[in-house]
């Protein structure tokens, strides 16, 4: 599988990309959702607190805002 890039994308916040330490290749929370490992260089990363984090991140926020406009407050 080719990288699909190796630089940091500016347009995304820091706390929502994450870097594989053996290859460099930007991750995306759905390439880590399922297994713990980098798609392009099958490094397994530590499954702890900081990585739920960011693989939830996206399916939290979307579930908040979507509460938010359903119940608003006020």
């Amino acid at each position: 599988m080719a990288n699909k890039t190796e630089k940091i994308n500016t347009g995304v916040p820091l706390y929502e990309q994450v870097f594989c330490p053996r290859c460099g290749e930007r991750l995306a929370p759905a390439d880590l959702e399922i297994f713990a490992a980098c798609p392009y260089c099958d490094y397994v990363f530590t499954r702890d607190s900081n990585l739920e984090d960011f693989v939830l991140l996206p399916l939290i926020t979307r579930w908040a805002g979507r509460a938010h406009n359903q119940f608003p407050a006020g």
